[in-house]
């Protein structure tokens, strides 16, 4: 529990939900992509300086605003 007293909430509001159906529904992602795309709308919220993920397609799909955020743990310590 210790690991999350650093983290920050991000509240998504209505405006930012249609914002991620009107992308998802331009680029034609269904089921899990969604979830996708709500984190990457909250790491837009909060402003990130990155976002790691160890699926950097999934996130590389929603656009360039999202794709220049993506790294990759396991690339980055290589």
């Amino acid at each position: 529990m210790n690991n999350l007293e650093s983290f920050h909430p991000v509240d998504l509001e209505s405006s930012d939900y249609l914002e991620i159906i009107r992308n998802v529904a331009r680029l034609n992602i269904t089921g899990g992509g969604i979830y996708d795309a709500i984190i990457a709308q909250s790491a837009l919220k909060a402003n990130v300086d990155m976002l790691l993920t160890m699926n950097s397609k999934h996130f590389t799909r929603l656009g360039e605003n999202i794709a220049r955020l993506v790294r990759n743990p396991s690339v980055e310590n290589s």
